[in-house]
């Protein structure tokens, strides 16, 4: 019987990927081999008896496992059995499936092969049932192995909150597409370097279509799991109706065809986002198309504030009577989408962040071009090699109304976002602007005339313990410090390159020390002899401790966070027994990013040190970065020893003002509090 995580997980992502799933391992039989031809000829002989229907199917799958483990010679000749014996027309399809799960139960078969002969089966199953078999087949009898551990995390990060939150604004598709991403970056990291999800990819385009009726069915696989977990219904009657619903995905993916006629380019991105082909408004990617002003759906002949639908002269907020700092929005509702009311069919206009993933030089090249004659920017995918083009629309100037024409700087293009900026900034929205070196985001006045390149597609997902501040790096901070799931805790102290928390932090226990040597000589790494002065990724503790994409942030990362966001202290006064003088202390600051989220850092009680020269310092707050402090700036005998953190006082002033954090030199040997960043996808 299945477990109850094996029907979560097999029933939430059979289209994502076949490998992390767990079953029951059987023995095979105790035949023995001798010679790689006897086991070959043997193996095959398993094959035409399970065709002749000699075999039951546990039979089939044990001979299978035995035959396959004692092939001799290298993986390449267990994958060639295994893979003729795929190709072969002659064999039926549950020889086939058979086929499969033996080599899923195989212990000797190492994972790579086993996705090989797994994209091979999906490649020579052109019709959705027999994939959907053979997906299922694997799924159902893989065995665990080191890469299998090593990879389970990645799954349940996108695909385990799917069943648990189901009010998450990314749909099911989106996840499969941003999980396989991630798989494949990991299985690169692990030395894999070939791309062995090809043929399931296109398996999960096939079954996974436009018109799936995904998130309905995914509402009713969460109830599914929901009535076991309540224990109202047993996991076999369980499985069998996710079974039930996963049929009704199959159909869904075969209904007739698509009755969207906008033109679009899949570029291959991580969240399955497409791309229109054009401007909103324009018939060829190189027309400008027409433009809108932020928060209206029709074009007009003049932008001007005061002919502007959400613009009243007197008015709070800068005049504007929607979106503004009483009703706090700040994004587009779907009756003010432009895109949204043009087209539909899942068409919108695009966030902050679906222009950083298309513009992540990680995905995409970005070149100065000329189309048909006219000047513009073409984005070129480096998966799939597909391209877009931007043309240089400018924009419609609402300070000088003009009628027809862009504004004078033609060698530009701005495109809308969904969003507008917050506070005293409420008069302007963010667009993403393509102008020489600049390529980012940048504010325009909600009454300026926009062009609209419409997207369609889940968007960009946001793991749930980070948060995306709308920063221009596209970084995502972390909730909460490093050890702690509460974002006014302090979580665990770490000394600067080191991944695990200690009872003493001391130059007598640190990691990066040889205590028998005499001062510079002491230190093992981060040196002068070695030159480094970041923190490698093997002694990050948010890398090793959270995994691939998480890290410390740099010094660079802080300063970003300090420029772009708006840093609101959070002050209380202790009680007099412990302060007399009851001055106000810093609690915590609330940094709230360009997007309206934010992220609070609490105070953390100075930082962790024993068995030298002093103990706590109780009088500032510390949170570490990943650089070395530079040497020339440092004394003789405190080179090297000293990395950077940010600080700030623990007290407010006499006035009760407070002072902003800034950068000072700690001793490495010190244990500070990490607060984790998340950069797998972002631009740097």
């Amino acid at each position: 019987m299945r477990t109850l995580r094996s029907i979560l997980l097999a029933g939430a992502m059979l289209l994502a990927t076949p490998m992390f799933f767990s079953s029951c391992e059987e023995e095979g039989s105790l035949i023995k081999f001798k010679t790689e031809v006897q086991v070959v000829n043997d193996f095959n002989d398993v094959v035409k008896a399970i065709n002749d229907g000699k075999l039951s199917s546990e039979q089939a799958i044990a001979q299978l496992v035995t035959a396959i483990d004692n092939i001799k010679g290298d993986q390449s000749a267990k994958l060639q059995a295994i893979t003729d014996a795929l190709n072969n027309n002659n064999n039926t399809l549950d020889t086939k499936l058979n086929v499969i799960a033996g080599a899923m139960k195989s212990l000797s078969t190492e994972m790579p092969t086993k996705i090989d002969a797994l994209a091979k089966a999906v490649e020579n199953m052109p019709k959705y049932d027999e994939v959907l078999k053979a997906v299922e087949t694997a799924l159902v009898n893989i065995n665990p192995n080191e890469q299998l551990k090593l990879l389970e995390g990645v799954l349940e990060k996108y695909f385990s909150d799917e069943l648990k939150y189901p009010d998450d604004p990314l749909s099911y598709k989106g996840k499969l597409y941003y999980c396989i991403g991630e798989i494949e970056g990991t299985l690169r990291y692990m030395t894999y370097t070939d791309d062995k999800f090809k043929a399931i990819r296109k398996a999960i385009e096939k079954l996974a279509g436009e018109n799936a009726k995904l998130d309905g069915i995914l509402d009713n696989m969460t109830k599914i799991v929901e009535a076991i977990k309540a224990g109202n219904t047993n996991e076999k009657e369980g499985w069998a109706e996710i079974a039930r619903q996963l049929a009704l995905l199959k159909a869904a993916a075969g209904i007739g065809g698509s009755t969207d006629k906008v033109e679009y380019v899949d570029l291959g991105l991580p969240s399955g986002n497409l791309w229109a082909k054009c401007n909103l408004g324009a018939s060829a990617p190189e027309a400008y198309g027409d433009y809108y002003a932020w928060g209206e759906v029709e074009p007009k002949q003049e932008y001007t504030k005061s002919n502007h639908k959400w613009y009243k002269e007197g008015a709070p907020s800068q005049g504007f009577t929607k979106y503004n700092n009483e009703d706090g929005k700040l994004t587009l509702e779907d009756e003010d989408d432009a895109v949204i009311q043009k087209l539909g069919n899942g068409w919108r206009t695009p966030t902050l962040a679906d222009f950083r993933e298309l513009t992540n030089q990680k995905y995409t090249t970005i070149e100065k071009t000329t189309l048909n004659g006219v000047a513009g920017y073409q984005i070129t995918s480096k998966k799939n090699k597909k391209s877009i083009f931007i043309p240089f629309a400018g924009f419609k100037n609402s300070e000088k109304p003009q009628t027809r024409f862009i504004s004078d700087d033609e060698e530009v293009a701005v495109c809308m976002t969904n969003l507008r900026r917050i506070d005293n900034m409420v008069y302007n929205a963010w667009t993403f602007a393509f102008q020489n070196d600049r390529i980012g985001r940048y504010g325009k006045r909600r009454p300026d005339g926009i062009s609209i390149r419409p997207v369609k597609g889940p968007g960009v997902p946001v793991p749930n313990d980070c948060v995306d501040l709308g920063l221009a790096s596209g970084l995502l901070w972390a909730k909460c410090n490093l050890g702690t799931t509460e974002p006014t805790e302090l979580g665990d102290y770490y000394a600067w390159g080191e991944t695990s928390t200690k009872k003493k932090y001391s130059a007598e226990t640190y990691k990066h020390y040889k205590w028998a040597d005499y001062k510079l000589k002491r230190i093992k790494k981060y040196n002068a002899e070695d030159g480094k002065t970041v923190i490698d990724p093997d002694d990050d503790a948010a890398r090793v401790n959270l995994g691939v994409g998480y890290r410390i942030p740099t010094q660079e990362d802080w300063k970003e966070l300090l420029d772009e966001c708006n840093w609101q202290a959070v002050t209380i006064t202790l009680p007099e027994i412990m302060d007399p003088s009851q001055t106000k202390t810093i609690a915590r600051w609330k940094v709230t990013g360009p997007n309206g989220n934010s992220i609070i850092l609490p105070m953390t009680g100075g930082f962790e040190f024993a068995g030298g020269y002093s103990h706590n310092d109780k009088n500032n707050t510390y949170y570490t970065t990943a650089n070395l402090s530079p040497a020339e700036k440092l004394p003789d005998d405190d080179k090297y020893r000293e990395a950077v953190a940010l600080t700030w006082s623990f007290f407010a002033e006499s006035d009760g003002s407070v002072t902003y954090p800034w950068f000072a030199s700690t001793r490495r040997v010190f244990g500070i509090v990490v607060r984790p960043v998340f950069d797998l996808y972002s631009n740097k």
